[in-house]
């Protein structure tokens, strides 16, 4: 053996590892490399097509490309584009799936990758998939029955109008539709109806439901049938929904449950555990179609329909938060569990389905509608924080308290001018949808601001550093039944607010009982023996007890069929009427140095924040001034009637206060009734319940 040759060697193997050698694509299909076919790497190829299995035909990253190009569903076609943190969306049918799922293992797999994994019948088992579970009550009807009751055209373009029109309000429902895109649809429609696809029909059929119901003025030619074809509309965009397979649902299936639920909103009746599930699948859907993650993190999503996915999320979380929020229930989205950033402020005609990139924002001004579903989504999401917050069964740091508090503050005065309330004689020279939505946006801040600082009001009796929460909760409360006051005045027949169409806000909204239910609570604490005589205001107390005074005269005049508000009417009247003896004692026993403090040209209730002065709530604002004098009269002289021969004397006040705290009010009710003696509750009692 040649000497050279032999030393040689060692050399050469201990070099091979350092020599870079080019990684072979597999021509062939994963599927034929397997069996050891001959592929003719076609997509799908000839074995496959002939096995049927053409979802199995996989080529490796960059096979194929030419013959196939890139709009396939091959899988370079199949693009599973992974955000920042974990998880990936299919761009066939836009399903997300997260780290969790065990579909997430398999993308990382280069030989196997499914496009289809849901289906893979290798045993012969058959997944049988059925419509939507979220819509109750609706079953399905077949593809004729849905569309027997479709309106002729003429009426159907009213209807439609009505609901987009810019005058008329109906919430952030009219942002998560792009009508550009729904009219041209919307006109594929009436070429061939019977070949829209469900989820088309199933809009069709929501809007129309909340178009009867909330449009009266553009209704008038249903001659009194408006409930029941909003109904019927409503049960055949239901019917619609539940013939769509939840593994074929799409944007505009959303679309159309979020329309859906505007109109179920509308019926008193269906408030609770209804509500709260249907919201709950709604956000599960939305999730699976991954509109909980900002769009940006997908390379296969058109900047078009990823500022829509954007609108339709906002509009969602609105829902989802507002609904949890009166029903004192926590949310089903949770801020950890998104990161889809707010729409930008643009007309819809700045969003075209074939633009390479998102125009920027306009300014913010009337002229672009979308501006005050994006001002309400600012506070809405601090809002979702302080239910987190009140909902955690973590111990709460009064820092987090005093973090949220300031969030609301910055966001409350980023406000843009055009959607700031000012006085009530400049907002009659303003449309009345407007005015709406600015008290929207000023109710919504004060009830976050009320019930982040309400569960402190106990211990700001005796511990100074509270007092703050104190002073921000009962004052954000006063403003909410000045607030009522308004609306109460300007619903009557002239008022600004008497014309309104669409979804409105009264004066009997859980938004004012609350707040309500927090000031008398306040008074009994202010106007205890135990309580420090100097931090008594008599000018203070008084003020607030006529704004008790006045709601208590609005909830007596709205009481009709409704429950609820017979029950808020009875107790205000008992917690007036418990509270009176002790106004008049605080009176006779405030200490001068009490009364020197108030200055003698009317007491801003929040000095601090100037934010509160620009409201005007000073005591020179009686509130009692706000009800119609007429109605004030006839509940005087109708006192006698309608009061109950309730005795205050063992009303349980922790019960109450357990209420503020954060219970239902059905406890704290309840509370009220079973303090009182048996023989109390006699007649009158029940007659003004039933």
């Amino acid at each position: 053996m040649d000497p050279l040759t032999s030393t040689e060697r060692p050399s050469r193997a201990a070099s091979r590892p350092n020599t870079t050698k080019r990684n072979r694509i597999p021509l062939s299909c994963t599927s034929c490399r397997i069996r050891k076919l001959r592929c003719d790497r076609q997509h799908p190829c000839h074995n496959c097509t002939a096995r049927g299995v053409d979802k199995l035909c996989m080529y490796a990253n960059g096979a194929g490309n030419a013959r196939r190009g890139r709009t396939t569903n091959g899988a370079t076609s199949e693009i599973r584009s992974k955000s920042p943190i974990t998880g990936w969306l299919r761009d066939e049918d836009l399903f997300y799936r997260s780290g969790t799922h065990w579909d997430s293992v398999l993308a990382e797999l280069a030989s196997l990758r499914l496009a289809e994994p849901r289906k893979l019948q290798s045993n012969g088992a058959t997944f049988h998939d059925t419509g939507l579970t979220a819509v109750k009550g609706c079953p399905s009807g077949s593809a004729d029955e849905l569309l027997t009751v479709m309106p002729s055209r003429s009426a159907a373009d009213k209807l439609v109008e009505a609901f987009f029109d810019p005058c008329c309000f109906l919430g952030p429902i009219t942002c998560a539709i792009h009508y550009p895109t729904f009219m041209k649809e919307y006109e594929q429609h009436w070429r061939n109806p019977s070949s829209s696809p469900l989820s088309r029909l199933a809009l069709l059929y929501a809007i129309f439901s909340v178009s009867i119901s909330f449009l009266q003025n553009e209704t008038d030619n249903y001659m009194g049938l408006s409930e029941t074809l909003a109904t019927l509309y409503h049960t055949k965009s239901g019917q619609c929904l539940a013939r769509i397979s939840t593994n074929k649902i799409c944007v505009q299936t959303l679309q159309a449950m979020l329309t859906r639920s505007v109109f179920e909103f509308s019926l008193r009746e269906e408030w609770g555990a209804g509500i709260i599930g249907t919201m709950g699948s709604i956000v599960r859907l939305a999730m699976r179609q991954g509109l909980h993650r900002d769009p940006s993190h997908f390379t296969n999503i058109t900047p078009f329909q990823g500022e829509m996915r954007r609108r339709i999320w906002t509009t969602l979380a609105q829902y989802d938060i507002l609904s949890s929020f009166h029903l004192g229930m926590p949310a089903a989205i949770h801020t950890a569990d998104f990161d889809t950033k707010p729409p930008r402020n643009l007309l819809d005609t700045d969003l075209e389905e074939s633009m390479i990139e998102v125009p920027p924002e306009r300014p913010f001004t009337k002229d672009v509608p979308i501006g005050y579903m994006l001002t309400k989504d600012s506070i809405l999401r601090v809002m979702r924080r302080v239910v987190e917050l009140l909902n955690s069964t973590e111990p709460e740091v009064y820092e987090k308290v005093l973090r949220l508090d300031k969030d609301l503050l910055d966001v409350y005065t980023g406000i843009p001018e055009y959607l700031r309330l000012g006085s009530w004689d400049d907002a009659r020279k303003e449309s009345p949808f407007l005015i709406i939505q600015k008290i929207h946006i000023e109710t919504l801040y004060h009830q976050a601001v009320s019930v982040l600082h309400r569960t402190y009001l106990r211990g700001a009796r005796t511990d100074p550093t509270l007092r703050l929460s104190q002073q921000r909760c009962v004052d954000s409360s006063l403003i909410l039944l000045k607030y009522q006051a308004s609306i109460y005045r300007e619903a009557q027949p002239g008022g600004c607010l008497s014309t309104i169409q669409g979804y409105s806000i009264t004066p009997d909204s859980e938004n004012f009982s609350l707040a309500a239910m927090v000031l008398c609570l306040h008074l009994h604490y202010v106007t205890g023996k135990a309580h420090d005589e100097g931090s008594r205001d008599c000018d203070r107390v008084r003020y607030i007890f006529q704004a008790l005074e006045g709601s208590r005269d609005i909830w007596k005049d709205l009481v009709g069929g409704r429950e609820e508000t017979r029950k808020v009417a009875l107790v205000l009247d008992t917690m007036l009427d418990l509270l009176r003896p002790k106004i008049s004692l605080a009176h006779a026993d405030l200490s001068s140095s009490a009364l020197d403090q108030a200055p003698s040209n009317g007491y801003i209730l929040s000095a601090g924040d100037a934010h509160f002065a620009e409201h005007g709530v000073t005591l020179n604002d009686d509130p009692s001034t706000y009800i119609l004098q007429s109605h004030r009269a006839q509940d005087t002289n109708n006192a006698a009637a309608a009061q109950p021969n309730i005795d205050m004397t063992g009303f349980d006040w922790d019960a109450w206060d357990s209420f503020v705290q954060g219970d239902d009010f059905e406890t704290a009710y309840s509370s009220l009734l079973l303090s009182q003696e048996p023989a109390s509750q006699d007649e009158s009692l029940v007659n003004y319940l039933s």
